[in-house]
Order: C-alpha cells, then sequence, then structure tokens
C-alpha cells in the first residue's frame, strides 16, 4: 500500500524551487528599491535629453529613429524610454522601476535557460534541474556587480539586450529538449531564439548580436552528441541562424583590426588599439573576481581614465593575467571529461566579451559588460556543486546558501548607500582615484553642501592625476575662494595645459555653457575675460581646432563673451562662423541668440528663416525638428 503521506509531500517537493524562485524574485526587487528615488547620471542625458520633445506618438517614433549610441540606433531600448517620456529628467525612481522589472525578468530567463541546460546532462533526477536553476538565477539576480546595470538609467540599453539573449538561448536549448518528439515546435524555438530574438537584442545593443555565437558555445561545448540534431532542416536552420551569422561576425571584428592598427581610434580615446588590448586580460581577470567576490566598494560606476599597460610588465598585472588566464583555460581543457562545465562557463563567459573587451574603442571598464558573460560563471558553480559526491552533498548545499546570503548582504550594502550621494562618491573615487566622473561627481555634491574647500581639492586632486585631461582643468577654476590671488598663476597654468591636453568635446561644451552666464560666485576673478583666454587655448591646441564640433563650440565662447563684453562686433561674426562649422539645431539658437542680443532681432529671425531649410528630410525627426525651431522663434525673439 503506498504511503498516503508521501504522496502529499512529493507535489510540494516538487513545486518547492519554483517557490523559492518567487520568494529570491520578491527579495530582489526589495533590496533594488532600497536605491529609489535614484539619479540620472553621466550618460543619462546625452541619450535621453530628446525626451523632453515627445509629446505624440509621431515625436516618439521621431526619438525612437534617432538614437546614435551605436551603428543600429537601439530603436527597441529607445522604444521603452519613450514611453516614459513624461519620467525625463525629474522622476528617475519610475524609470529605474523599468530597470528592475526588466531585471526580475531575465532571471525569470536565466532559470528557464539552466533548467534546459542541466536537463540535458541530468536527465534524472527530475528536481535537480529545478534546484540548479534556481541557484543560478538567484546568484546572478542578487550579483552585486551587476548592479549598476540597474541602477544606471540608461543602462536598460544593457539588461534588455541581456533579457533578449539569455530568452533565445534558452528557446536554443529547449528546442534540442523537444526534440524528434515535437520537431515542429522545435524548429520555432530554434527560428525565434536564433532568429528573432538575435534581432531583436541588436536592435536593443548592439553586443545582442553574440547571441549566436554563444549558442554555438552550448552547442559545442554542452549538448551531447547524441542530443544533437540529425534532421537536415533543423541542421540548416542553426548553420543559418547561428553559424552563419557568428561567422560574419568574426570576420567584421577581424576586418577592423588592420585599419585600427594603422589609423587608431583617433583623439577621441587616450589609449591605441595595442594598448586596450593589453588592458582586457587584467580587466577581465577583475571581472571575474568581483563577480565570484563581490564587495561593495568594487560596485561603481565609474571606471573611466584607468591607466593603460605600456608593455607586458609595465604593469605586471598584464602578463600575470594573461598566464592566469592560459592556466584556467588549459585546465578547464583537461578536465573538460570529468568537469565539463567548467570549460563550458568559462567559454560563455570570455565569449560573451568578444565585442566589448576586443578591439573595438570603448572605454576599458564597464561592470554592466557582464550581465549576460556572468551566467556562465555562474553555471558552472551550481552544476559544480550538484556534481558533488553524496557524501558532501549537505556541506554543499549549506555553503551555497552562505554564498547566496553574502550577496544578498552586498548587494544590501549597495542599493541603500546608492542615494547617499557623499558616501557613494567618496568610495567611487577611492576605488578608482584616476576617474574623472568620480571627481566631478563628489565635487559637485561638495558644492551643494557649500563645501567649497574640499570641492576644489577633489577637483586639485584630480587635475594632478590627470594632468591631460581639460574638463579637470576648466573646472579647477570654478572655485578660488580665499586664494584670489593664486588665480592668474592658476590660469596660466590652466592654459598651458590646455594647449597639450587630450581630445575631450565635454570640454568645450562646458566652456559654451560658463560663457553664456556670470562669472561665479565661487571665482569672481574667472570672469569672461578668463574664458576667451581659455578657449583660445584650447584653439592652438590641433585636436580641438581640427575638429569641427568642438571648434564650433569654441568659436561660440568666444562669441558669447564678446556678447558679454559689449562687443557687439565681434560676437556676431564668431557665431555665425560657429555655425558653419556644425549647423545643428542647438548651434544655430545659440547664434541667433548672440545676433539678438547683439540688437539685430530681424537679422536673427532672417538666419532662422535659413536655418529652417536645413531641416532634416526624415519625416520622423523633421516634424519634432521644425516645431522646436518654432517654439524657439515664437518664445525667444518676440
Amino acid at each position: 500500500m503506498p504511503n498516503i503521506q508521501h504522496l502529499r509531500l512529493r507535489p510540494l517537493a516538487d513545486v518547492m524551487p519554483i517557490l523559492l524562485l518567487v520568494l529570491a524574485v520578491v527579495v530582489i526587487w526589495v533590496l533594488y528599491g532600497l536605491a529609489l528615488p535614484g539619479r540620472f547620471m553621466f550618460d543619462d542625458s546625452p541619450n535621453l535629453a530628446p525626451l523632453r520633445e515627445v509629446h505624440d506618438w509621431l515625436s516618439a517614433l521621431g526619438f525612437i529613429t534617432s538614437g546614435q549610441s551605436g551603428p543600429l540606433g537601439r530603436p527597441l531600448a529607445l522604444a521603452t524610454f519613450a514611453m516614459q517620456s513624461a519620467a525625463w529628467p525629474d522622476h528617475p525612481a519610475a524609470m529605474l522601476r523599468v530597470n528592475f522589472a526588466i531585471h526580475l525578468a531575465a532571471v525569470g530567463a536565466c532559470f528557464t535557460l539552466t533548467v534546459g541546460l542541466a536537463r540535458l546532462r541530468l536527465p534524472t533526477p527530475r528536481r535537480a534541474p529545478l534546484w540548479i536553476g534556481l541557484g543560478v538565477a538567484t546568484l546572478w539576480g542578487l550579483s552585486p556587480f551587476l548592479a549598476t546595470t540597474h541602477l544606471m538609467v540608461i543602462q536598460r540599453m544593457s539588461s534588455l539586450a541581456g533579457l533578449l539573449v539569455l530568452a533565445g538561448l534558452a528557446a536554443f536549448v529547449w528546442a534540442h529538449l523537444f526534440g524528434a518528439a515535437r520537431p515542429m515546435l522545435a524548429r520555432v524555438y530554434l527560428v525565434v531564439g536564433l532568429g528573432v530574438a538575435t534581432a531583436l537584442a541588436a536592435f536593443t545593443k548592439e553586443n545582442g548580436a553574440l547571441l549566436p555565437l554563444l549558442a554555438l558555445v552550448i552547442l559545442w561545448l554542452w549538448i551531447p552528441r547524441e542530443r544533437r540534431f540529425s534532421n537536415p532542416v533543423n541542421r540548416t536552420l542553426i548553420v543559418l541562424l547561428a553559424v552563419l551569422p557568428s561567422t560574419l561576425l568574426l570576420v567584421y571584428l577581424a576586418s577592423l583590426v588592420p585599419g585600427l592598427m594603422e589609423h587608431g581610434y583617433g583623439p577621441a580615446r587616450y589609449f591605441t588599439p595595442t594598448e586596450r588590448l593589453l588592458s582586457q586580460p587584467a580587466i577581465v581577470l577583475d571581472y571575474l573576481h568581483n563577480l565570484m567576490l563581490p564587495r561593495a566598494a568594487s560596485v561603481s560606476p565609474y571606471m573611466d581614465r584607468l591607466p593603460v599597460p605600456q608593455g607586458w610588465l609595465e604593469p605586471p598585472i598584464t602578463l600575470i593575467a594573461t598566464v592566469v588566464w592560459a592556466l584556467l583555460l588549459g585546465l578547464a581543457v583537461w578536465l573538460r571529461r570529468i568537469a565539463p562545465y567548467l570549460l563550458f562557463g568559462l567559454a560563455f563567459f570570455l565569449v560573451g566579451h568578444v565585442l566589448e573587451s576586443g578591439i573595438i574603442g570603448l572605454e576599458l571598464y564597464f561592470a554592466h559588460r557582464n550581465y549576460v558573460p556572468a551566467f556562465g560563471l555562474y553555471f558552472a558553480l551550481l552544476f559544480a556543486a550538484a556534481s558533488v559526491p553524496i557524501v558532501y552533498r549537505r556541506l554543499a548545499i549549506i555553503s551555497l546558501a552562505v554564498y547566496v546570503f553574502m550577496f544578498g548582504v552586498v548587494l544590501f550594502q549597495v542599493t541603500s548607500s546608492w542615494n547617499d550621494a557623499q558616501w557613494s562618491g567618496e568610495s567611487w573615487l577611492r576605488h578608482n582615484p584616476y576617474s574623472e566622473r568620480s571627481a566631478q561627481f563628489l565635487a559637485t555634491n561638495y558644492i551643494e553642501q557649500g563645501n567649497f574647500i574640499a570641492a576644489r581639492q577633489v577637483f586639485d586632486f584630480a587635475a594632478q592625476k590627470n594632468p591631460d585631461v581639460p574638463l579637470i582643468q576648466i573646472q579647477r577654476t570654478m572655485i578660488c575662494l580665499n586664494q584670489e590671488d593664486q588665480f592668474p598663476a592658476l590660469l596660466s597654468e590652466v592654459s598651458g595645459r590646455l594647449r597639450t591636453a587630450i581630445y575631450e568635446h565635454m570640454a568645450t561644451v562646458e566652456l559654451v555653457r560658463f560663457a553664456r552666464g556670470n562669472p561665479s560666485e565661487l571665482c569672481p576673478k574667472r570672469n569672461h575675460a578668463a574664458l576667451a583666454a581659455m578657449a583660445d587655448a584650447l584653439l592652438d591646441n590641433p585636436a580641438y581646432a581640427n575638429s569641427a564640433p568642438s571648434k564650433s563650440a569654441l568659436l561660440l565662447t568666444k562669441g558669447f563673451v564678446s556678447a558679454k563684453l559689449n562687443v557687439p562686433d565681434e560676437a556676431v561674426p564668431f557665431a555665425m562662423q560657429a555655425y558653419r562649422l556644425n549647423n545643428d539645431l542647438d548651434t544655430a539658437f545659440f547664434t541667433a541668440s548672440i545676433i539678438a542680443n547683439a540688437g539685430q532681432s530681424e537679422r536673427a529671425r532672417r538666419f532662422l528663416e535659413e536655418v529652417r531649410l536645413t531641416a532634416p528630410n526624415n519625416p520622423l525627426t523633421r516634424n519634432a525638428w521644425l516645431k522646436r525651431l518654432d517654439e524657439f522663434i515664437a518664445t525667444e525673439l518676440l
């Protein structure tokens, strides 16, 4: 006679992993909720500022198709922002909640992918894949090092693309599980997982194009030969949707190498292609360390301006990291028969970094680049724990529980302190003392608190760490309280630095902003003549003199300075020359303002009517463009 109590408990045991997953999702939501209301950060404004023009479906469509963050424009990600246009620029919490919801959906996709992968290798017992899926999804969802992906509004591009990649890979894996039993459904999953998901992910963020390559990693390093498709139709689909796109992607990346090696990245980057490649072994190893042993101090959105290697031993970590990676991969290959999860996890992690840690001239370091690659590490860890002998199983479960709890504690530390701008800024600058953005963030916070001496000290510290960064040099001149007698020497020093500084377009944008206003209350001696001196210094710098947008901004600076000094005969020519160099709408508005303020309102109107003739041909952007022009004429030139 069957045991009635056992029959009653068995259904609960079957659903327990699902119930615990729901609990984990709730915990993740609560922990991230501690970071609200949050704030908009450095990359948000350049990408989301046009949301102020979104008022109807046509202007929304114009915003969606106007993306310039990547070669594909990222329209799917922009569409999600367009639906929240009312939240810009005063309600970051509304946008962050959507970020958190996307992450929770990705946790579900991570669970589904893991269960499918586990079932391919562990067909029995039936509950083991669910428990492995629970472990991987919980660790990945709580991973503190991935937190900036969700706490930075604009990084929704990364998390949404990651959701689509994980969902596409899950469909690919489950297609193999259906196999011969349900061939038509398997083909649908292949087309949706490899075709549709790849297209959607790539148009969300370009690294979504790695989905087919990651699918091949799964196919070659995880799916057993006997579980692979033998049907010619299914094999053809995999070739067309995975092998061919992956090959084209790798060929494309290889084709970039000769040109980049010959011409470099231009003035926009402070490192060469060779220096970037040399930096990545240590950086990716640091990613690995922070993903597996997270610390709140390492969770920083500001990792810019890291020093680049000058050779294999400058610094030594470059060679050490390269050797470590060679040893790890060698060990994984050697153990591939008894521990296939090790090679699979490392390969998945490294392939996931092919685009953003390769030859393309992106910034050196960003934690959010690990959003999808981190899956490989956590999967390998949980599958290893599930593979320990039964005698050690209890110890493995307890250790994993402690490990997951540690992730939760560190994530709590990150999110609960996120809105403490001073604590965060100080922590981020300690973690990366070379970060220009950390210094600016912290100094701005000190200024808001009225601690002007501390703010100036931060700018001086940043200038010492990065003497060739022009924006930091310019910002040093903002504060000279109680040091007014030293300002002439400071201006001379800063001007000298600007003549040889590296290229940074934001430095010219900042000068325009300063020139439009009045002398700083924190440094009255930094008057408009001082701004003109800094603009002239940058114009003496070939990197700026040869860049049309930057030279235009510097001429606008001189135009505003001349207008403030009541020299209209100089102000108007400077402004007109600036527009001829960079005939975008904002430059036209600045030029028209300078002309109108010189007492030539009718000339300003004629100028803007000429500008109207240059409206974009794209009907989606033309409407918003003309609307902005009409509003400016109606409000500024009446």
